[in-house]
């Protein structure tokens, strides 16, 4: 059987998480797969296709969609908490993320406002409102594997360090920043 984009991603996901994002080349990439480099690049032509490729597994991997319908605002909550714990799933996975071009855009679904969009809501604004959600998570999961590159394990650098306590209880904050950003957007959205 011939070597996928998806072999390439997954073994790049397992390598992620022992040497992190600055550690993964696609050599070694190719040396766990057991093959020379070169033939990696029949698949992916430089570090960013391979991010890509990368993102879009983790996507498709993750539990992404409510296991009953919920209303669009507690649905797109729901995709924001699956969308972190996707990311936390990989050492450095928020940055691996971020700046990505999901290659399977199928992944995506339907647009959580699509009822609201449908009865007269600005489809540009609720696309605003979500790339802004998904811009807090990503930064947050991003700032987040600063602090603790694996969960639980906290840099040493960030111990008593000036505003260190803001990045403890990060779930805890991670619901009151999404609160607060959920709470704009309705303002702004006339929903709330």
């Amino acid at each position: 059987m011939g070597l996928t984009r998806r072999d390439i991603a997954r073994a790049g996901l397992k390598l992620l998480n022992e040497v992190g994002l600055n550690g993964l080349t696609l050599r070694l990439i190719a040396a766990d797969l057991g093959v020379k480099a070169p033939a990696l690049y029949w698949h992916v032509k430089n570090k960013q296709e391979l991010l890509d490729e990368m993102a879009t597994q983790m996507y498709a991997d993750a539990d992404r969609e409510p296991p009953e319908p919920l209303e669009e605002w507690d649905a797109v909550a729901y995709r924001a908490r699956a969308l972190r714990r996707m990311m936390l799933a990989h050492r450095d996975g928020g940055k691996v993320f971020a700046g990505t071009y999901l290659g399977d855009l199928s992944l995506v679904g339907e647009h959580p406002f699509r009822r609201s969009i449908d009865a007269g809501l600005d489809e540009r604004r609720a696309g605003q409102v979500l790339f802004t959600v998904y811009s807090f998570v990503v930064g947050f999961t991003i700032e987040e594997q600063a602090v603790y590159p694996m969960p639980g394990q906290l840099d040493e650098r960030y111990r008593g360090a000036p505003g260190g306590e803001v990045l403890r209880n990060v779930d805890d904050r991670f619901e009151d920043g999404l609160e607060i950003v959920l709470g704009g957007a309705r303002q702004w959205l006339g929903q709330a």
